[in-house]
């Protein structure tokens, strides 16, 4: 009887804690008039106070595992929890493929490394101090990092506007490399495009520590999918 009277309390306080909100979020977009630039605006439409993970620095482009969180996958640079562009023919219904860049000038290549490694190095401390500081283990700093100084906290009828480079030769806007992505788009077919977003509560349970969950605890944990509108996207030259 008292185990599962605890049980009960247990599914409650996870139901609680993390909320199903995806017809509480709504996110708007648009491009702009030279379509270079992204503006997008993140609306609560509930009156709860929301916390969601959401890099606003790039997208990311679509991949059928998006927003799984694998730690030896991990890539630094990578926005994870970016928007991802999806992009489909109208008539066919069919999505877009992604594409990798595979021929990088050898030049630049060394240049990147260069930069990368200084980068990586001041990166490495700064994990350090962030796992010491916040008791993270040290497997898990990285994502718990990026997790932590992403999350967008949005008051009841509040909304967010933030503004990402619109490009889908390097769509996440990186250096040349494997983690930028590319679409190319036939110029004889309508180009759908949409934003979405979907995330699971493991982000929260396996990288945030209890500490950083209770001190987020004004606020439900985003859980779930959002898709933005649709607008059509011009195929460039």
């Amino acid at each position: 009887m008292i185990h599962n009277i605890i049980k009960i309390f247990q599914i409650v306080f996870v139901f609680l804690i993390f909320g199903q909100f995806k017809a509480q979020l709504k996110i708007n977009w648009q491009l702009d008039s030279q379509e270079k630039i992204a503006n997008i605006t993140l609306y609560n439409e509930s009156n709860e106070n929301i916390i969601i993970p959401l890099d606003t620095t790039s997208l990311q482009p679509y991949y059928s595992d998006n927003y799984n969180i694998i730690k030896h996958e991990w890539i630094d640079q990578y926005p994870f929890f970016g928007l991802t562009i999806n992009i489909y023919d109208n008539f066919e219904q069919k999505n877009v493929e992604t594409y990798l860049h595979s021929e990088i000038d050898l030049s630049d290549l060394k240049k990147i490394k260069i930069k990368n490694d200084s980068i990586k190095k001041e990166f490495n401390l700064k994990m350090e101090k962030w796992g010491k500081k916040n008791n993270v283990p040290k497997a898990d700093v990285k994502i718990n990092y990026y997790i932590m100084n992403n999350l967008l906290r949005l008051k009841p009828q509040e909304k967010i506007v933030f503004h990402v480079p619109f490009n889908l030769k390097n769509i996440t806007n990186r250096d040349v490399g494997p983690s930028q992505g590319f679409y190319v788009l036939d110029n004889e077919k309508e180009n759908i495009g949409y934003l979405s977003i979907s995330i699971n509560k493991e982000a929260y349970i396996k990288y945030l520590t209890k500490s950083q969950r209770q001190k987020l605890n004004r606020y439900k944990l985003f859980t779930g999918s959002i898709k933005s509108n649709k607008i059509n996207i011009l195929p460039k030259e």
